[in-house]
């Protein structure tokens, strides 16, 4: 009953992100960050960084790279202008982007369809402890996670590319930005807020009051009918210049830019763990994994041997199979070593959309490797498994020691 309440929010959550990318807040916000300012490369790094986590909360990784492409290859092109030698500057930018966009899914239990998929299994599969999992629980440990991530990829992408030898600011004027600015951001912002805040208080009274799960629902419920109402049928003023009043969501918002090869990635994915699950082929790796195992080995061994298998496996294999097909597995593993089978799934979820070595390990740096010219393969090589080392060792720790604290 309690994953109930998650789906409300993932609906919510759905209808908010739609109106941000309309309102064109994203861009909005690269304006305020970056326009008539002088930035060093490091500073700008980190803007990047944290710029596309924090938009990922809200709207699909996917659409947030879409979204600061063509801000990149402006940036690509000033930093070249001052600095014609710097051939590196591509790859910098590109993975500022990709790693920010990947770490902010993991924020938010709607963030990314892999929060989701977890939710769902943990569901089906009436695993122990599910309803820990909740909206609330999720931010509280999920949002510091976040920016120690995002801060371990700042230090990564500046040690690795010696970001401090690199002397030209970047410095951009107003009209090099193509941003109609025809939307007031006063409402949308405003929906957004009440948006997180409703969800994180109802999310912490269906914990906090179990005795009164089908009340809180039927609140939860309400809310997102009352929402959906809003958004779709109350007449607001929208525009900059225009008195005029219009809804906020149109029927046709709603399908605009979604990243459709990502949904049949997904269903792929989703029919290939159906198969192994049918032939009974997991249980073969299963005992293959348990045989390779010592018997007495440490908890905080095995989940971080599962971070590393996860983020390394999901470079050559879409993260949503390779999350599927490890859930299969791990349960009956985790189950026969008696850890903690939510903690390990969890792992699992996260580490799949940690792997930032290649350009097909997730639909984020395959849009960004391909919509950045001139990315080099091998510093993107060399950088992610960097990143997969420390996200591995980071994910493992967090979620083995800080978690169960909550």
């Amino acid at each position: 009953m309690d994953k109930l309440q998650l789906l409300f929010f993932f609906i919510s959550g759905f209808f908010v992100s739609r109106l941000i990318i309309k309102t064109e807040i994203p861009q909005s916000i690269v304006t305020y960050l970056l326009d008539k300012k002088h930035l060093s490369l490091s500073k700008l790094i980190f803007y990047l960084i944290f710029l596309s986590a924090a938009l990922s909360f809200f709207i699909p990784n996917a659409i947030t790279v879409l979204t600061l492409l063509p801000i990149i290859e402006l940036l690509r092109k000033s930093f070249l202008k001052h600095l014609p030698q710097a051939s590196k500057i591509s790859t910098i930018l590109a993975l500022s982007i990709m790693y920010g966009a990947n770490i902010g899914g993991m924020g938010s239990v709607t963030a990314t369809p892999a929060n989701g998929i977890l939710v769902t299994y943990l569901g089906l599969n009436q695993i122990a402890d599910t309803g820990k999992i909740t909206f609330a629980t999720w931010l509280i440990w999920g949002v510091p996670l976040v920016i120690l991530f995002g801060l371990i990829a700042w230090l990564v992408i500046t040690l690795i590319f010696k970001t401090g030898n690199y002397k030209a600011n970047v410095s951009f004027i107003g009209d090099q930005f193509i941003i109609s600015k025809k939307y007031s951001l006063k409402i949308p912002v405003l929906i957004t807020a009440v948006y997180f805040v409703s969800s994180f208080v109802l999310s912490l009274l269906l914990v906090s009051y179990p005795g009164e799960l089908k009340l809180i629902l039927y609140v939860s419920g309400s809310f997102t009918l009352l929402f959906t109402f809003l958004l779709f049928t109350v007449p607001m003023k929208l525009r900059w210049n225009s008195d005029s009043r219009e809804v906020l969501l149109r029927t046709k918002d709603c399908y605009g830019d979604l990243p459709v090869k990502g949904f049949v990635y997904v269903g792929i994915s989703v029919f290939i763990a159906g198969i192994l699950y049918l032939f009974n082929l997991y249980n073969y790796f299963s005992d293959w994994i348990i045989l390779v195992f010592p018997n007495e080995i440490p908890v905080f061994a095995f989940f971080l041997i599962l971070a590393l298998t996860t983020s390394f496996v999901t470079e050559f294999f879409s993260n949503t199979a390779v999350q599927l097909s490890l859930f299969v597995i791990v349960t009956t593993l985790a189950s026969s070593l008696m850890f903690p089978v939510v903690e390990a799934l969890i792992i699992i979820t996260l580490s799949s959309t940690c792997a930032f070595m290649s350009p097909i390990a997730t639909g984020v740096n395959g849009l960004a490797f391909g919509g950045v010219k001139n990315v080099s393969i091998l510093w993107m090589i060399v950088a992610g498994l960097i990143m997969n080392l420390a996200g591995a060792l980071l994910i493992s720790f967090w979620i083995h020691y800080f978690v169960p604290l909550l």
